[in-house]
């Protein structure tokens, strides 16, 4: 008998984890068409549209450099980061789309034999 909560917390933890990991995994078999799209939205927007705007916030209004080049760069950053944001997702969005579109065609092949 387990006399502590404290002690069969972390286990528990890392069964349900474990539980639902492979429950995800067994519902989503093409699971990398999602996590491309996850990445797509992610990545992009930490890593592209974040910074300037943080940066345009943090220097707001004074700091922006002469002819407020810093705030120009930044929104034209900002626009490419969501360019690529719409493209990302887009593609992710047409392969996910794609591969349902093949499962549920080979599913009425099949139904049909």
């Amino acid at each position: 008998m387990i006399r502590s909560l404290k002690v069969l917390a972390p286990f528990s933890l890392a069964v349900n984890v474990i539980t639902i990991g492979v429950t995800v995994a067994a519902l989503i078999p093409n699971i990398g068409l999602v996590i491309s799209l996850v990445g797509a939205v992610a990545s992009t927007a930490l890593s592209v549209i974040l910074p300037p705007i943080c940066e345009t916030i943090t220097f707001w209004p004074n700091k922006l450099g002469r002819f407020k080049w810093q705030l120009i760069l930044n929104l034209l950053i900002i626009m490419f980061g969501v360019y690529v944001f719409i493209a990302g997702t887009t593609l992710s969005m047409s392969n996910i789309v794609a591969c349902i579109r093949e499962e549920v065609l080979e599913v009425m092949i099949n139904l049909f034999r």
